[in-house]
Parts: C-alpha cells; structure tokens; sequence
C-alpha cells in the first residue's frame, strides 16, 4: 500500500520539476513512511511514497519495463500476479524484481490498456508509456483504492489523495458547491466529483488514457444480477463458503505480521475465524469502543477472539478524542469526516500499527449479502404504494407523523417507503434531504444547484438496468455508498496510520457469485444476510450469529448535548458560517437548539454540518496547506472572516 501523484503537461510540453514532484509527494508521505521516489521524463512527473508489504528490498517505483520506457506508480496488491508473471515470463518478458508491481508494467506492454481488467487486486496506479506519450490512470474494480485527478489547462495532475494535487501552485481550492450540496444530502460526494471545483475521482472499475490532447474513459468492468442461476440454498451456502475462504487466503498475502480489525459483527467474526484456521501462530486482531456501554461492541469481539483463540487488542474511545482529532482526520479524508465512526477506525488503526502493517476488514458483505433492515423494510413499498394517493398523503402520512419522537424510526421508513425510487434508497441512509435540505439552504444557493441528490444513483441504474427493487439497492450501495464512502473510510484511516488495510468481501469473484443469486433467496423470513449467516453457522457463536445488528455506531447525539455542548454551539453559530452565505441562519440555531434540549434527535444532521464547517477551515479558509495539529477548540481559537469578505 502506497500513496502516488504525478504530473502530465501534455498541452504545454513544459518539464516538471523535482521541487513540485516532491511537494506533492510529501503530503502523502503517510502513506508511505518506508520509501520514495519519483521519476521526471520531460512533460512528465511520477511521485511514490511506499508502505513496504510484498518484496521488501526489491519494490521500489517508479519502476520501468526493461527498456526504461515504460514507468508505472502503483498502490495497491494484486492477488493473481503470480500467475500473470509466469504468463509473461512464457512470452518472453524477463523480470528483475519479486513484486506485483512489475507484473503490471510488463503485462501493460503485453495487453496494453486491456492488461487492467486482467489484473485482480486492490489498487489505483499511473503508467506512462514514453513511446506513445500516453498516460493511464486505472483504479480497482470494486473501488477499494482512490485515485484523483484534475485538467488544468492541458495538463493532467493526479494523486492518491486530493491534497498532492492540491500541492500543485496552479490548483485552486475552491468548493464545488453542487458537490456540497449532494455531500449534505448523503453525507458523501458521489463520484466523480468531489467537494473541490475542477477535481474528480476515477470511478471504480475504469480506466482513463491521456493521449494526444484528450481523455479517454471506459469502465473495464462491472456486475449486475440478471444472470441469476437457480440452484439450492445448500448450494449457494457451500459456494458462499468456498468464495469467502480463497478470498481471505488471498488477501493473507504478505511478508509482513498480517491482523484482522474484529467489531464482533457476523463478517468480522467469520473473516478472523478464517484467518485462524490458516494460520500456526495466533492472530492479532484489534477492536474499538465507546464510553458509552450501549454503543460498545467490545463484550462480543472479546466473545470471538476467545472462541477462535487470538491475540486481542482492544481500546475505548470518548468524547475527547473526536475533539482532539477531528480536524486531522477532516485532513485524511481529504473531505468532511462522513461519519463519527471515523475516529474508532483511525485510533484503532493507530493501535494495529503497533503489532502489524497489515489488517483484513469485513466491510461489504452487507451489500452483497443483504444485511442492513433498509432492504427488508424497503420491501414493504410495494404494497404501500398500490395503496391509493388520497389514503397515503391524506390519512397515513398525517398520522404518521404526529408519532412520538421516541417511534421516530418508524416515521423515518414511513417517509422513505412513501417516495418513488431511487429517492428512496438514497434516502434511507441520507442527512439533509426533502424539507430539511429546503429549509437548510438559502435561497440563493439553491437558485444555482439541482437539490436533488438522486442523479448519480439513476444513472447508474440507467447504464445498467437490475431485475428488481433488492437488486437495485444492492447494487446501487456496490457502486456508491461503499466506494464513495466506506471504502474511503477505511482506506483514509488506516492509511493515516501507515496501515494496509485488505477487503476480503469485496473480491470480485465473490460480487459476481453473490450477484447471481436470486433476491428471494438472500432475504428468508424477513431476516437479513440470510445465506451469509447459514454458510457459516456452525463455525461462529451462537450469540454472534443472532444478535441485533449495532453497525458502527457513535454517541455523538450525547457527547454533543454534554462534553461538546459548547463547542458545537460556537462551530455551527459562528460569524464564519455565517459568512459564507450558503445556510439559513436561524433553521441551523433552532436544529442546534432543539437538539441540545432534547427535544428531537439531530446527532446526524448536526455532524455532517460541524464536518463540513470543519473543512471549510481546514481546506479552504487557510492560506497555505498545511495538516491541523491542534485540537476544534484550538482551531476556533484561530476565529476570522476569510479573506475578502
């Protein structure tokens, strides 16, 4: 796992410097604490911080094909590269070093371009072909590793993370303020954009060539649940079994001590579990808590690590801590802190580092399998809506919503159900949509932007049309929520630490057997990741297998009416929010208001608000770019009108 960036002045012709290459690389460093490098050809400019995990002394990039014409930066593992290097070596390609890396550059000048959809792995790297002048930037298939990019009067920068692109002199940081208001909506920027004016994401499972002053983009691979086979439900359990477990060998791949974050959820448990019957020596497998026992899943990992035998560790994370380290987590994410979760991951990543350079994660299987109650209760629209408009909008809705607060999640999924699609699978985990995204912004802002979120979600369903309304959804969080979301989570985190972190859940191979399974046999009896849960039933522990889902939950609705009170008082009611026109004053004061006095529960909407704030000051207020070292209350204390206002 590593972090690259580079430069292409594919219009002007002008050299790029080692000064900028190296600017830019360092701002990634973290990334890659072990090594770097770059390599400078003219126009064109590669940076590489390494983080050393497969061939230890013979990984080093940039690195070139054997003629030196071809140069690759790439961050990620590829699984399979054994067997494409004894592939290439049969056709005459000669190898000097032992790493995946070179697989990649040698099977480039093979398959050219094709070479990526061969490629089975985590990643996101650049090669520049110096004979054709050509540029390509690829990412994974399930989109597990990030890369960015912007054009810039004819040029190409690129990076790992927005900040080394951010580096470069000529980009502005400006916010994209269309963007911003899609962030509010699902607390996340749809790709391809992001939160800056002019920079995007490459999408998960393509490819874009830079080659005679154009770009060229084309998705390398995808899914969809059409092709479905009909088989027995002990069928799909054993093939469930087979994929999940060659996915965890997989990915113990290494020359380095590998562990297993465990939450003592189902996909944790299973993939830790695994990790031990493959292993002679204990595995080390670290959780994360909160101070609050209710949202504290520590009593079930400890449950797993002692069923399976590991070497535990564990810590507790209070209210302090997301004080202290929101604003370095705001400068990871390179975007808003999404979720509070955020802050678990990164300490316990912290905590990991101290034992290993690799962790296996157990997210995705909910979207592949099922597991969140959206799709259970996203079931129940069918037979809402075949109800008359009259009854819905005239007896229903009003009653609904003059439920208590404490049922208040009943009127949520009564919304949710009551609104076509896909607005309604983007809402169920959505923040400001409908009348709170109405009464939030104000008028002006509104005036310039599309408010509703829903664009990216239909246009991928437009390009690929699924069979049914579960099959939508599933697919839907595949392409979207994870990638643009949790992945990014967990990538920025555990990177922030100088941590690999590997996705077993997501291997390709197994979206695509999960995929053709039909819907009615991955939801049983209104039980949710069904198949997933009877494929390993007699390898977890009871308790484990059918306790409630908790996901990963945070108590900042009570650290924000104690502990932060104040803090998020002088954030959200500052003069700087104020001045940058985009909220409506007194709805965020009486939200912040009726919040703190318990009246409702806004613990979301207020967090995505404070993150978003937060960035403002660490990405854009600031002159020069530069990571926060203090903690919110530090950083209020630096309290000033941007320039020019």
């Amino acid at each position: 796992m590593c972090g690259i960036c580079g430069v292409y002045n594919a219009r002007s012709g002008e050299p790029v410097s080692p000064q900028l290459i190296d600017t830019m690389t360092r701002l990634i460093a973290h990334r890659g604490p072990d090594d770097s490098g770059a390599h400078l050809d003219g126009p064109l400019g590669l940076g590489f911080a390494r983080l050393s995990i497969i061939d230890l002394s013979g990984g080093h990039q940039p690195m070139c094909n054997e003629t030196g014409d071809i140069w690759i930066v790439f961050n990620g593992e590829i699984w399979n590269y054994k067997e494409l290097r004894k592939d290439l070596q049969e056709k005459g390609h000669i190898f000097e070093t032992n790493s995946d890396t070179e697989t990649i550059v040698h099977a480039y000048e093979e398959y050219g371009v094709d070479c990526v959809a061969r490629l089975h792995g985590m990643f996101g790297f650049a090669i520049w072909d110096g004979p054709r002048q050509r540029l390509l930037l690829a990412r994974d298939k399930a989109g597990k590793k990030p890369l960015y990019y912007t054009q810039l009067n004819g040029s190409v920068i690129f990076g790992s993370e927005i900040k080394a692109i951010l580096g470069h002199p000529q980009v502005k940081r400006e916010v994209d303020v269309q963007a911003m208001a899609d962030f509010l909506s699902v607390r996340y920027v749809p790709a391809p954009a992001t939160l800056f004016k002019n920079i995007s994401k490459v999408k998960p499972g393509h490819w874009l060539l830079f080659e005679n002053g154009s770009m060229r983009e084309e998705c390398y691979w995808d899914f969809n649940f059409k092709q479905t086979e009909k088989h027995s439900i002990p069928e799909y359990i054993q093939g469930i079994k087979q994929h999940v477990h060659r996915a965890v060998e997989e990915r113990m791949m290494a020359d380095v001590p590998v562990g297993a974050m465990l939450s003592g959820g189902v996909d944790s448990s299973i993939i830790s579990g695994i990790m031990s019957t493959l292993t002679s020596h204990k595995v080390k497998t670290f959780s994360v808590g909160f101070d609050h026992p209710e949202y504290s899943e520590l009593p079930y990992a400890r449950m797993v690590a002692d069923h399976f035998g590991t070497d535990h560790h564990e810590l507790v994370v209070s209210s302090s801590d997301l004080t202290q380290y929101w604003p370095l987590l705001t400068w990871h994410r390179d975007e808003p802190v999404s979720e509070p979760s955020d802050l678990g991951v990164y300490l316990v990543s912290k905590l990991a580092r101290q034992h290993v350079k690799v962790v296996l994660s157990g997210e995705g299987a909910d979207e592949l399998f099922a597991g969140y109650p959206k799709y259970v209760v996203d079931w129940l629209a069918r037979y809402y809506h075949i109800l008359p408009p009259v009854v819905r909008n005239q007896a229903i809705q009003p009653m609904l919503e003059r439920l208590p607060y404490s049922m208040r999640k009943l009127k949520t999924a009564a919304r949710n159900i009551s609104q076509p699609a896909p607005q309604r699978w983007m809402n169920w985990f959505g923040i400001f949509n409908g009348a709170l995204k109405e009464q939030l912004l104000t008028s002006e802002t509104k005036a310039t932007i599309n408010l509703d979120a829903s664009r990216e979600f239909q246009h991928w369903l437009d390009n690929n049309p699924q069979p049914d309304n579960l099959s939508s959804m599933l697919y839907l969080d595949t392409k979207i929520w994870l990638p643009d979301n949790l992945l990014m989570k967990g990538d920025k985190m555990t990177m922030a630490a100088s941590l690999e972190s590997r996705i077993p859940m997501l291997d390709y191979k197994l979206i695509e057997y999960a995929a053709s399974i039909p819907s009615n046999a991955k939801i049983k009896n209104l039980k949710t990741k069904y198949l997933l849960k009877q494929a390993f039933a007699d390898f977890l522990p009871e308790t484990i297998l059918t306790r409630k889902k908790m996901g990963f939950n945070v108590p900042t609705g009570e650290w924000f009416r104690h502990g932060q009170r104040d803090l998020i008082s002088k954030l959200l009611l500052s003069d700087r929010i104020r001045s940058r026109g985009y909220f409506n004053d007194a709805y965020i004061a009486q939200m912040v208001q009726d919040h703190l006095d318990g009246k409702t529960n806004y613990q979301a909407q207020i967090f995505t608000l404070a993150s978003l704030e937060l960035w403002f000051r660490v990405f854009i207020d600031t002159p020069d770019l530069e990571k926060p070292e203090g903690s919110v209350e530090e950083l209020l204390m630096q309290e000033q009108l941007p320039a020019g206002v």
